[in-house]
Order: structure tokens, then sequence, then C-alpha cells
């Protein structure tokens, strides 16, 4: 293909009037947190409110210069998936300066939102890096078997007793679930768009209607169960099994032939069910995970808790259905229009500024801001499935990849919101943009880059 650049600024004036009612948002939400915290202690509320001004005005003009740059990009349609994503941060953002301080602030905006925000940028300026990412699907696929294994061998333990976080020497944890959802959707979307015509050409007949395609093909159902066991296994962490198996399944159907996905998805799921008899004789669960089922069947339980058989002195209530207890009652405290940011008490929620942000939200901003949050997902992924849609046929890799990334994210949407509400067992899934969270965020914003890069080659980019 030849060179061609568009020069052009492009004008975006959706996003950019949305954008600066985003901004005033989160310095309004700013102001208003240390306002209730000053009266709450019987203080001036005026007192000290321009040292507060700091994070909220960077954050907003980092969200503003992010416009900006897409203008200079030339980048002319998808002028709504960056003013949602923007709005989902800095809900989130108000939130953990209520829970954690201007040190959560720094910690969501350094570790997680400007360096993610800086790759993003990266991609969107040089779209011909999505080549570069298909070419590296091979050694992502190995990094996402690996990234487990390091995990389970030099990995931290959090306050929830799983291991999730690599930490090497002084550097700030490395949460590798994350990065092993991500080089998972990109080298299923390579391989996919490799062997998808020929699965389906070389394929044999089976019972009548099913086709069963050649040994080889077989490899991505092996791999996702290989890494769903090793996410369990070391790093006791059902929930990334969750989003793994709902990557596979959701990718498989877009990627092949029906009949085709109905094989390999039964084999694949065979595979998971040999995979769980041989750990139900062999593997003992770990405790972290036995009592969030606990908590799920009963958060009020007064039965004790058990170790090695022997009474603990804690009840399922006292321990593990404690958080679940005091996310339900934020939620129903909270109503419809919350009691004030600043003036609820979302901090006897445990981890609330991160797997339970959303009943800290709800008791605060009320299930108004809570379902309008839900919202503002829905809308992402139906902007990034329209971005599918609108891709020529021959570009598999990137409607593949578009298909994976927005079903990571609405998948830990939906188990994050069942967790909270107690609808399924609590997982420590986190909800993108919003939680607390440094490789998360990183992840999440790169996954967007993507999806604006590859708007910006539809545009007529060339590579």
């Amino acid at each position: 293909m030849g060179q061609g650049r568009v020069r052009r600024t492009a004008s975006r004036p959706v996003e950019a009037l949305a954008l600066v009612a985003i901004a005033a948002v989160v310095l309004l939400g700013f102001v208003s947190a240390a306002a209730a915290g000053q009266l709450r202690q019987g203080l001036d509320p005026g007192a000290g409110l321009p040292q507060v001004l700091l994070q909220p005005l960077l954050s907003g003009g980092l969200l503003l210069v992010f416009h900006i740059f897409l203008r200079l990009t030339g980048l002319r349609s998808e002028q709504v998936i960056w003013p949602v994503v923007s709005l989902l941060f800095v809900i989130g953002l108000m939130m953990i300066y209520r829970l954690r301080g201007e040190a959560g602030v720094w910690q969501q905006m350094t570790r997680g939102f400007i360096p993610g925000l800086v790759i993003a940028g990266v991609l969107v300026a040089r779209p011909q890096l999505i080549e570069t990412i298909r070419r590296l699907a091979v050694p992502a696929g190995i990094a996402g078997l690996l990234l487990p294994l390091l995990t389970a061998l030099f990995g931290v333990v959090d306050e929830t007793g799983a291991r999730l976080a690599l930490k090497i020497g002084p550097l700030p944890s490395i949460q590798t679930t994350e990065l092993i959802k991500l080089a998972l959707i990109i080298f299923l979307a390579w391989y996919i768009e490799r062997e998808g015509r020929a699965a389906e050409a070389r394929a044999h007949t089976l019972l009548i209607w099913m086709r069963l395609p050649a040994l080889q093909y077989f490899v991505p159902g092996v791999l996702v169960v290989t890494l769903a066991t090793l996410a369990l296994v070391p790093m006791s962490d059902y929930g990334a099994v969750l989003i793994l198996g709902a990557i596979f399944i959701a990718m498989l159907y877009t990627g092949f032939e029906t009949r085709l996905f109905f094989t390999i998805a039964a084999i694949g799921l065979a595979l998971a069910a040999l995979v769980g008899v041989v750990l139900a004789f062999t593997w003992e669960v770990p405790a972290v995970i036995q009592y969030r089922f606990l908590a799920f069947r009963d958060p009020w339980s007064t039965d004790m808790i058990l170790v090695n058989g022997q009474p603990t002195g804690i009840t399922i209530a006292e321990g593990p259905g404690y958080q679940i207890q005091q996310a339900v009652y934020a939620v129903i405290a909270g109503g419809i229009t919350g009691t004030g940011l600043g003036f609820g008490t979302p901090g006897y929620i445990p981890l609330a500024h991160s797997d339970f942000i959303l009943a800290a939200i709800i008791e605060e901003m009320g299930a108004a801001t809570g379902l309008a949050l839900l919202a503002l997902f829905a809308v992402l992924l139906m902007r990034i499935f329209r971005i599918v849609f609108l891709l020529p046929p021959g570009q598999v890799f990137e409607r593949l990849l578009l298909v994976g990334i927005g079903v990571h994210f609405f998948t830990q949407v939906f188990v994050m919101a069942g967790g909270t509400l107690n609808l399924i067992p609590m997982t420590g899934v986190t909800i993108p943009f919003v939680s607390l969270g440094g490789t998360a965020l990183l992840v999440n914003l790169v996954e967007i880059g993507i999806a604006l890069a590859i708007v910006r080659r539809m545009e007529g980019y060339r590579t």
C-alpha cells in the first residue's frame, strides 16, 4: 500500500463540547468532596480548596489535550468513544479521591492514566502499528502462558489472598492477569484470521451437521484451557477464568463458520470439564475462593469458618460475608439520588476503591448515577461493535481484535456488577476506567487506542 497522511486538522465539535462539560464535572466533584470533608469535621468548607484544584484541572486538561491530539491526527469520525471513556474515568477519579485522597488520585494518574494515554496516542498517530501487533501475536501467546507461571513463582499476594501481581525489585507491581487477557485477544485474532478459512476447507463432516477440523485447529482451545487452569490454580483468580472463556467463545463465534464453532467450542468445553475433574481430585481449592462462594450463598450466615476442619471462631458474616453486606447496605442507603459526594460512609466497604467501587458510587451519587454508568458502558460497546460492522470484509484481524476488546469490557462490567449485588460470587474483577488500578487502566486505554487507530485506518490512512 502507498504512503499517505491526512494533513488537515479535523473538526470534532461534539467531542469538544462533551469534554468541556466533563472537565467541569470533575472540577465540581473534587471541590464538593473536599468541602463535604471539611463540613464533616466542623471546619470552614472553603478552607484549603485552592490546594484541591490541581488534580482535577490536570486530569481535565489531559482529556482536552488528547482531544486536540485527535484533531491534529486528522481523525474525523467517532466522536463518542473518547467522551464516554473520559466520563467513566472522571466518575471513578472523584470516588477514588473521596476514598483514598490525593495519593490514590496520583496513583491512578501516574501508574495507569498517563502511560495508557501515551501508548494510545502512539497507536492513533501511527495506525500502521496494528500490523506490528499482528506480527507480535505469537510472542504475545507465549507471554500469555509465561506470565501466570512467573506470577505463581514470584507474584505477591494481595489483600484478598489472591496472587495476581508480579513485582520486580523497586518497581510498582504489575497485575499480570490484565496483560494475559490482551495477549489472548491478540493471539486469537491472528490465529483465527490465519487459519479460519483453511479450517473450514479441511473440515470433515461429523454427525451429519457438525464439522470437525484438523487437529492443529484446536490450538486456541488448548491455549485458553491452559491459561484458565494456570490462572485458577496458582493465582486463585476465577474471575480471569470467566473473562478468558467469554473472550474465547466470542472470538471463535466471530471468526469460524457456525458448524465449526460449535464443534470447537464443544471440544473446548470437554477439555475444560476434563481438567475440572482432574483438579477436583488433585487440587485443594484455595481458601480465598472457598470463602467467596460461602459468602455468595449467604453473606449473613452465622456458620463458623473452618480451617483444616477446625473452627476459627469467625463466622461467614464476620469474615468474607462482611464485604458483601456493606456493599448491599451502601446500595440501599444511596437510593435514587445518593447521600451526596462526601456525605456517605463507603469507607466501611472493604476494597471500596477497587472491587466494590460501584457500591460506593451508588451510595454517594445514587442509583441513577450507577445506572448511567452502566449505560455508558453499553454506549461504548455499541460504538466498538459499530466499527466492527463498518470494517471492510478483508480486515479480519482488526474485526477480531475489536470483538475481543468489546467482550473484555462487557464481561468485566457484568462480573463486577453481579458480584457487587451478590448475583454471582465475587471475583475481584474491577470495573474498567473507574476502579483504582494502574495496570488494568493502562491496558483498557491501550484497547481504546487500538480501536481509534483502526478507525483512523478506515478513514483512508495508508500504511
